[in-house]
């Protein structure tokens, strides 16, 4: 009797944990663009600031280890005006006074760097980064003035706009024979905020805009070589 003998194969499957894609280190960049203007909906004049926030942290099975966060002003600074050539605005230095009475000169970012902390959250990424409140922010002095005879109504409603729309401006409005100009100190908060999740995606790409278009945000994932 012919015993049939089958060849037995032997698959060995290696199984990565399930947190194996997210392990590595990481770099968050926030690119911020705001149209800081004073004015109404049809008469106004202002500044374009950049800035960016940059969050790198790392992954060790699955878990947040280690994080640190970076802030900056971009020095490309545009002006603009509604409707185009009415207003003459420029950036100008100036004093600001925090909260706790210091006083610095402008343009101020509150914080150049700061600690971060965070979880991982299913796919995503839960960051926490450690701000006093109100968080991050800077101040910016700039000057807009015009000859236009729509100069009078500007300069006599803007500062009651800005107070409804809960701008934080302080004007000062100057009217003489020809000339209506306003020297405004702005304070801007910028991200991060005290908590913000995503996904935990290599090229990740999202660009966001509030303000009806004042304020533009691209933020970018993306997985770096260890140092």
């Amino acid at each position: 009797m012919r015993l049939l003998l089958t060849p037995l194969i032997i698959l060995i499957i290696t199984i990565q944990p399930a947190y194996a894609g997210m392990d590595g280190r990481w770099r968050l960049v926030i690119d911020g663009a705001d149209q800081l203007e004073f004015g109404t909906q049809y008469l106004a004049g202002g500044l374009t600031m950049k800035w960016q926030s940059i969050l790198e942290f790392s992954v060790v099975n699955g878990q947040f280890e280690q994080g640190t966060a970076t802030a900056s002003l971009k020095p490309e600074i545009s002006a603009f005006s509604r409707p185009e050539g009415m207003f003459q605005c420029n950036q100008v230095t100036g004093t600001f006074a925090s909260r706790t009475g210091s006083s610095f000169s402008t343009p101020h970012l509150r914080y150049q760097a700061f600690p971060l902390t965070g979880k991982v959250v299913g796919e995503n990424i839960q960051l926490n980064p450690f701000l006093e409140y109100p968080g991050n922010y800077y101040a910016v002095m700039y000057r807009c003035q015009t000859g236009d005879e729509r100069g009078q109504f500007w300069a006599e409603r803007s500062p009651r706009v800005s107070r409804e729309l809960g701008k934080r401006q302080d004007a000062d409005v100057r009217i003489t024979a020809d000339q209506y100009s306003a020297r405004i100190k702005e304070i801007k908060t910028i991200a991060p905020g005290p908590m913000m999740e995503l996904p935990l995606r290599d090229g990740l790409e999202m660009t966001i805009e509030d303000n009806f278009g004042a304020r533009k945000l691209r933020y970018t994932m993306r997985r770096i070589a260890d140092q």
